[in-house]
């Protein structure tokens, strides 16, 4: 194997290869920002042929997800039926009876997934979801999840980009920079 194929393009401006295995986190303005961030990052992952999970919240819901990467060429519909694209909104994978899913139990199913996808015959897993929908009593614990998955995506066919608001304010924007590989504006 060569040591392109531990790469993938991230589709974001300015940056070129990252590594399998980016825990990256993403700070932005509005939903017109973070549309175009996600749409850009996705499409990257759909012609690498990686297989796609974006988990929506506030301000950008499951609809709009499909209608923005429709606008940008893609058959959302083709890419969802053949697996490539799967669009879900945050209290799907995030949340059971009791409020937040335990770390442990969504770092399972990331991993899963990844499984699925090579499987599958997709070359990687290219994540992300956005954390509008934690409550200051949430917050640590999510960071906890947010600590472990950084943990566990090292040596993975896995990409993730957490989006966080520029709202968050500062200690807890140092918060979510702690618990990634990088931040990005």
């Amino acid at each position: 194997m060569s040591s392109a194929s531990h790469l993938t393009n991230l589709g974001l401006r300015d940056i070129g290869a990252v590594p399998y295995g980016l825990h990256a986190c993403h700070f932005y303005e509005g939903a017109a920002d973070l549309e175009d961030v996600l749409v850009k990052y996705f499409a990257a992952g759909l012609r690498s042929r990686e297989r796609c999970v974006w988990v929506t919240a506030e301000p950008i819901n499951c609809a709009r997800a499909r209608s923005a990467l429709q606008k940008a060429g893609f058959d959302v519909a083709a890419e969802e039926h053949n697996g490539a694209l799967v669009i879900k909104v945050y209290a799907e994978l995030y949340l059971d009876a009791a409020g937040l899913e335990p770390a442990e139990d969504i770092v399972k199913l990331w991993v899963g997934e990844e499984e699925r996808a090579i499987a599958l015959g997709f070359t990687g897993l290219r994540i992300s979801g956005n954390a509008t929908f934690l409550t200051d009593t949430s917050w640590l614990e999510f960071m906890d999840y947010e600590k472990a998955i950084d943990e566990t995506l090292s040596g993975r066919r896995i990409v993730a980009l957490c989006t966080y608001g520029h709202d968050v304010g500062p200690s807890k924007t140092l918060d979510v920079a702690r618990r990634h590989d990088c931040a990005l504006e």
